[in-house]
């Protein structure tokens, strides 16, 4: 795994992001893919529509779950990319 991390890029912090087309913006689907243990520190209303929409999958792991779940993270992908 260590071959393949690279630092964070800084620009990103740095360079304003210009949005001009905010309700563009909001009519775009949000799909999440947590780890279950962070649930609980979620907004119950947002993660019970986003559970109802079947916009929300968790897997049950740490924080960095695209290096220990790498697979269960691709799968939920290829899902959200036939929704």
């Amino acid at each position: 795994m260590n071959e393949r991390l690279t630092p964070h890029p800084w620009k990103c912090f740095e360079q304003p992001l210009e949005l001009t087309n905010e309700d563009a913006l909001w009519a775009i689907p949000r799909y999440h893919i947590v780890c279950t243990s962070t649930l609980a520190t979620r907004d119950p209303d947002k993660v019970e529509q986003a559970l109802a929409d079947g916009r929300l999958w968790d897997i049950d792991t740490g924080h960095d779950l695209m290096v220990t779940e790498p697979q269960a993270v691709a799968d939920e992908l290829v899902a959200i990319g036939a929704a």
